[in-house]
């Protein structure tokens, strides 16, 4: 009969504890399930923004190649006309070039001491 009641004791016990131990657990969740919204709705928002990122680029990368192109037959038209007028065309280009090209860094070499 002893260990009846030591049964019943133990089991009241036990389940006290998982009805707090369920308690502790619904109110994480509900201080988990905010928070977890708050992520969905940042990725979907980095998601859709690195899309919106991504087709700007390529619009600009087409718009970059389309105004290349022009430049490149405005060159073209450059030279033809040049050509027909007799101008000395390597200094026209030379001239322009000019303004694209990069300097180049001059490296000097330290002299050692002996």
């Amino acid at each position: 009969m002893n260990t009846l009641i030591h049964a019943d004791i133990f089991f009241f016990i036990t389940s006290i504890f998982i009805v707090f131990l369920t308690l502790g657990f619904v109110i994480m969740l509900a201080y988990i399930v905010p928070i977890l919204k708050n992520i969905r709705y940042i990725s979907m928002l980095a998601r859709t923004e690195g899309d919106k990122l991504a087709y700007d680029i390529e619009g600009l990368r087409n718009t970059i190649k389309e105004e290349g192109n022009k430049i490149t037959r405005d060159i073209e038209g450059l030279r033809g006309s040049v050509k027909e007028k007799g101008v000395k065309v390597k200094s026209i280009l030379d001239y322009f070039t000019t303004f694209f090209s990069k300097k180049k860094k001059v490296v000097r070499k330290k002299k050692e001491i002996k």
